[in-house]
C-alpha cells in the first residue's frame, strides 16, 4: 500500500493511522498535509470524543521523514521553508489546537516527524519496543522553531537538549523516566491497554474533556496568570446538557445506593 494516512470513524472514536509499510512509516509531504486536513476535520466533529494515532504494523510509529524525498523537495531555501510551514508546521499547530483529545499508541521506532507527533498528542501509550529520537543534527539540520516547540513544551529543556543536541536515542524505559510517555505497557498487552483508555476518556462529558485540554495547552504554552475572562469561559458548562444529566445520573446512583 502506498504512503498514506487512513481515518476510520466509529462511535465516538476516529482511528488515524499512519502508513508507508515498505519504510517504518516515515512521512512525506502528501501525509503531513493528509494529517493536517484530516485532523482539521476531526476537529470541527461536535461529537467526537477522542483520536487514536498509531503506526500501521508493528514495527513503527513513524521512523521520521521520508528520505528519498529530499533531493526534490528539501534542497532549497523556499522548498524547505515550504515544506516545514506548509507540511510539517501547519500539522502540528492542527494537531496541538485540536480539541479533540488525542491518544497516541508507540511501537518500535517513534523518530523526528513521529516524535513530533506523539509531543502533539495528550496521551502517549508505548510498550518496551519503542524507541525515541530526533538526531537530525547529525544529518546537518535543525528541527524547525515550531517543531522543537512542540518537543520542548512536551519535556522541557534538560530532555530537549539530550534529544536535539545530544542526539540521543531513549529507549521506552528512558522515556518514560523522562516524561515523554504516559505509561509503558508490556509488550502484548499495549492494543488492551490502548483500548482501556480510549473507553476512559470516553466516559467523560465532550465539554469537560475539551475544557481539560484547552486548560491544559494554555498553561503549558503561556505562563502569565489566568485572566478572569478565561476562568469564567470555563463555567459555560452549566448551561450545557451533559452537566445537567451527569448531575441527575449521580444523584439517582446516590440515592439507589442509599435505599439499598
Amino acid at each position: 500500500m502506498s504512503a498514506a494516512i487512513s481515518i476510520d470513524e466509529h462511535d465516538d472514536i476516529a482511528r488515524v493511522t499512519l502508513r508507508n509499510d515498505a519504510k517504518l512509516n516515515a512521512l512525506s509531504f502528501a501525509m503531513w498535509q493528509q494529517l493536517r486536513a484530516g485532523i482539521e476535520r476531526l476537529a470541527a466533529s461536535p461529537t467526537l470524543r477522542c483520536i487514536h494515532i498509531r503506526g500501521a504494523g508493528e514495527q513503527a510509529f513513524s521512523a521520521g521523514a521520508d528520505i528519498s524525498e529530499f533531493a526534490e523537495m528539501r534542497s532549497t531555501r523556499e522548498q524547505v521553508v515550504r515544506f516545514h510551514e506548509e507540511g510539517v508546521g501547519a500539522c502540528l499547530t492542527a494537531l496541538l489546537e485540536c480539541p479533540v483529545p488525542i491518544v497516541a499508541e508507540i511501537r518500535g521506532a517513534c523518530m523526528g516527524g513521529g516524535l513530533e507527533i506523539a509531543s502533539a498528542c495528550d496521551i502517549r501509550l508505548a510498550d518496551e519496543t519503542a524507541r525515541f529520537g530526533a538526531p537530525v543534527g547529525r544529518l546537518g539540520f535543525p528541527l524547525a522553531f515550531a517543531e522543537t516547540q512542540a518537543v520542548y513544551n512536551e519535556v522541557g529543556p534538560a530532555v530537549a537538549a539530550e534529544l536535539l543536541l545530544e542526539g540521543r536515542v531513549f529507549t521506552a524505559e528512558e522515556a518514560l523516566a523522562r516524561g515523554l510517555i504516559t505509561r509503558l505497557v508490556p509488550s502484548g498487552m499495549l492494543a488492551r491497554e490502548v483500548e482501556t483508555t480510549l473507553a476512559n476518556v470516553c466516559k467523560s462529558g465532550r465539554w469537560a474533556a475539551r475544557s481539560h485540554k484547552r486548560q491544559f495547552r494554555r498553561l503549558m504554552q503561556d505562563p502569565t496568570p489566568v485572566s478572569v475572562t478565561e476562568r469564567m469561559e470555563v463555567y459555560g458548562f452549566a448551561e450545557t446538557d451533559e452537566y445537567r444529566d451527569g448531575i441527575r445520573r449521580f444523584l439517582a446512583r446516590k440515592q439507589g445506593s442509599a435505599g439499598s
